[in-house]
């Protein structure tokens, strides 16, 4: 079933798939019609909810929802890719039906596209929300940064963004063989076609349910990562050895760390990457060194080995290549001493 009410073509289109949505559902609609930016169509597709989400959303009465209701779930790719082929905005919104944005989300994002032109994806810092606290967590504003980091993991919090519709141009959408990191593949796909940026304010309430992710399905979300990362590196042309692919698999993984060997093969693996990019000149180079040395940093943090971590940390150029404060030193010494006595 599809309802459109709206025929004037707007600047943004939000699009949220949603389902079994209570509770959270009518916090998250009433945080988007209350924008302050107004020049936007809501795309709400119901993925065969079975719970009083429909109910939920028929009682929101404004024209710029646009509802779609899936007879049978459909999951999140293909719902994703149902509201972004019938999106008229020039750019489109991600929302989540159990985030809340801030009244000043679209705003900020559209102001972001026009001060940028080449713009092709714009994130922004959030609030994570766990059962128990609530974490500010910071991006950077830099492209060849957050395009860097894709050698490991998404660089986005996925409903956080806004996005250039390029997507009907280019025949590019959310990929279904790639569930669990379907928005980590679409970054690669489009990483080529502007450039990444961040608005470095909270603006979105995100609330965390990594508790509810099953084995099973973690398994998967690592398999894929892992056909992503090949993937980039062979777009990007960092020819890496079998080795040092598996230990950017090892990093992207983000595991536990118990030698000095394993350190060791880190290491090796980020001044490979170091010396691809000064050869092949992908990313600028200051950016590249501080996405280096953030995952060196964050490696030599992960491991049990104490002190003699840091020591590894200092003794590499990793640790010399990007400006670094001594609050950022202490920290590290701080978590490599915490971390000491864990055994995986």
């Amino acid at each position: 079933m599809y309802k459109n009410v709206n025929s004037k073509t707007p600047l943004v289109s939000v699009v949220m798939p949603v389902y079994n949505g209570i509770p959270y559902l009518p916090e998250a609609i009433r945080s988007i019609l209350s924008q302050s930016f107004s020049d936007f169509e809501f795309i709400i597709i119901n993925d065969g909810s079975t719970d009083d989400s429909e109910k939920v959303i028929s009682e929101f009465n404004d024209k710029r929802i646009i509802y779609i209701k899936n007879e049978i779930n459909l999951g999140l790719i293909e719902s994703l890719n149902k509201g972004i082929r019938i999106a008229k905005g020039k750019y489109i919104a991600r929302m989540d039906a159990d985030d809340v944005a801030y009244s000043n989300r679209l705003e900020l994002q559209v102001q972001k596209f026009s001060l940028n032109p080449n713009a092709m994806v714009v994130g922004s810092d959030y609030l994570l929300m766990k059962r128990n606290s609530t974490k500010h967590i910071k991006n950077k504003d830099d492209s060849d940064y957050n395009k860097a980091v894709l050698f490991f993991s998404t660089c986005f919090c996925h409903p956080t963004v806004m996005m250039r519709n390029i997507f009907g141009e280019k025949n590019v959408f959310y990929d279904k063989k790639y569930i669990h990191a379907e928005d980590y593949k679409l970054w690669v796909d489009i990483y080529a076609y502007g450039d990444f940026l961040n608005v470095n304010h909270a603006l979105l309430k995100y609330r965390s349910h990594e508790s509810q992710i099953s084995t099973k399905n973690k398994e998967t979300q690592l398999k894929v990562s892992r056909e992503i990362r090949k993937n980039y590196c062979e777009k990007t042309n960092f020819n890496l050895t079998d080795e040092q692919f598996e230990t950017l698999n090892f990093i992207g993984n983000n595991i536990f760390i118990t030698s000095e060997a394993e350190l060791s093969k880190i290491e090796d693996c980020l001044l490979t990457l170091k010396n691809l990019n000064a050869k092949n000149k992908t990313f600028k180079e200051l950016s590249f060194n501080i996405f280096l040395h953030k995952f060196w940093s964050d490696s030599c943090g992960n491991t049990n080995l104490g002190l003699n971590a840091y020591g590894i940390y200092k003794a590499s150029v990793l640790s010399k290549i990007a400006p670094v404060s001594f609050g950022q030193k202490s920290k590290l010494m701080a978590k490599c001493l915490l971390r000491k006595f864990r055994s995986s």
